[in-house]
């Protein structure tokens, strides 16, 4: 009688080429998330909210200036373009006293708290279901850093838009 054991290495092999056969006929179906297709390129408009950013320089962001963004803790390689900016100071809001409307005041518990809808403009690949840029896709609500020389903060993705051609 023939003893016939199984030799480690080969069966790793084995189960290697398994999982990849399973992988590659998944991904021919369609069951695979890498399978997205790239219906074009285009220019977008990102508007980025900073909410109660505080900071003694209103006009720290400057339009034309350069800026880099980070997606899910991804940097994205090139800078892009700030391309409009609005500020108002951190706003309150009280119930007028007829009590049908509400009043804002600017906030005077926070004199330094400023709030910001940054414009930034770059290329990015038109999907199915939404844009890609550098390898992130992209939607409203995401949370995304803004950084520059000076500064970096947190804001939320809150207007995407195409920039006609």
């Amino acid at each position: 009688m023939i003893k016939r054991r199984i030799n480690l290495l080969d069966f790793s092999l084995l189960v290697i080429l398994l999982v990849s056969g399973a992988g590659y006929c998944l991904a021919q179906k369609g069951y695979a998330g890498v399978d997205k297709v790239i219906t074009g390129k285009a220019k977008i408009n990102m508007q980025v909210f900073l909410s109660g950013f505080k900071t003694t320089n209103p006009d720290i962001f400057k339009v034309g200036e350069p800026i880099f963004l980070t997606i899910r803790n991804s940097p994205v390689d090139s800078p892009m373009t700030i391309v409009d900016v609005k500020h108002t100071p951190k706003q309150v809001s009280f119930l007028a006293p007829d009590g049908k409307k509400a009043l804002s005041f600017t906030d005077p518990s926070q004199p330094l708290a400023h709030d910001y809808v940054i414009t930034i403009r770059d290329q990015a690949e038109r999907t199915l279901d939404g844009y890609v840029l550098k390898g992130n896709k992209i939607k409203i609500g995401s949370t995304v850093e803004l950084e520059s020389f000076s500064y970096r903060v947190q804001g939320v993705l809150v207007g995407l838009s195409e920039q006609p051609q």
